[in-house]
């Protein structure tokens, strides 16, 4: 709780600067008249990966996936040396894991080679994000430009295809957050034509999911059996216990091409 407390005020710190540094820019400008809006396109290829202190780091079908990124942004030039640089995208990141076999199965008990597992397969996350970065630009003019600022995105839709049952599985303690804010650091370069290219790394503050309420805060992991209140029998449960106050944070290398029209 205390990190995710400290990267809040370092999200409220990066946003005033950005607000503040467009704000003075702004007036600067006004006073020479060299403002320009520019709209166009962009593209990029993804590399996506969590970051967990938990046991099970789960959350996802593999840590590391791939996605890409279609966004349509507006760049306003104050001077040749500033730019606010913003956008409306869509996110696609796509998590798979290797081979898995799981719930092993033995026909006789005495004999290990009539054992089979009861489920076998791929776990394979999709999701999909509407993005609004918030950037602003530093330029060295026809070289290299900078730029930095916050980055929200909502979560729209999320498809898992998990090979073992549910009730198998503790993923089934996390609930995805839809709301999500982080800071994307940048370098690139525009061509006279209007086209651009750009290397982007990406770092969401908030958690990607939070712990289920019916998942409470218990603290060992394991097979036990516990009593049913209702029936008194007892029931073999597998509680996974390292969820509660744990972090699950994303992180994105964005290769990208766009174009100002």
């Amino acid at each position: 709780m205390l990190a995710e407390s400290k990267a809040g005020h370092l999200f409220v710190v990066i946003l005033a600067c950005v607000l503040w540094l467009s704000v003075s820019v702004a007036r600067a400008a006004d006073k020479v008249g060299g403002t320009s809006l520019h709209m166009g396109g962009h593209a990029g290829i993804n590399y996506v990966s969590t970051f967990s202190d938990a046991y099970w780091n789960d959350i996802y079908a593999d840590r590391a996936g791939l996605g890409t990124t279609l966004s349509f942004d507006v760049l306003y030039r104050f001077i040749p040396l500033f730019s606010l640089h913003s956008g409306v995208g869509l996110d696609y990141r796509y998590f798979s894991s290797s081979y898995q076999e799981s719930g092993l199965v033995c026909l006789n008990s005495d004999d290990p080679d009539l054992c089979e597992s009861g489920w076998s397969g791929y776990d394979k996350d999709y999701l999909l994000y509407l993005e609004i970065p918030f950037l602003a630009q530093v330029h060295i003019p026809h070289v290299i430009y900078f730029e930095v600022g916050p980055v929200f995105d909502f979560l729209l839709m999320r498809k898992s295809d998990y090979f073992e049952p549910k009730e198998y599985r503790t993923d089934k303690c996390l609930e995805d957050r839809v709301f999500g804010t982080g800071i994307s650091v940048g370098i690139g370069h525009e061509f006279a034509s209007g086209l651009f290219v750009d290397l982007r790394v990406s770092y969401q503050f908030t958690d990607l999911a939070r712990v289920a309420a019916n998942c409470g805060d218990r603290d060992d992991i394991g097979w036990e059996y516990v009593k049913n209140p209702e029936t008194g029998a007892e029931e073999k449960v597998y509680h996974v216990t390292d969820y509660p106050d744990r972090y699950y944070k994303f992180g994105k290398v964005q290769l990208g091409v766009g174009y100002w029209w």
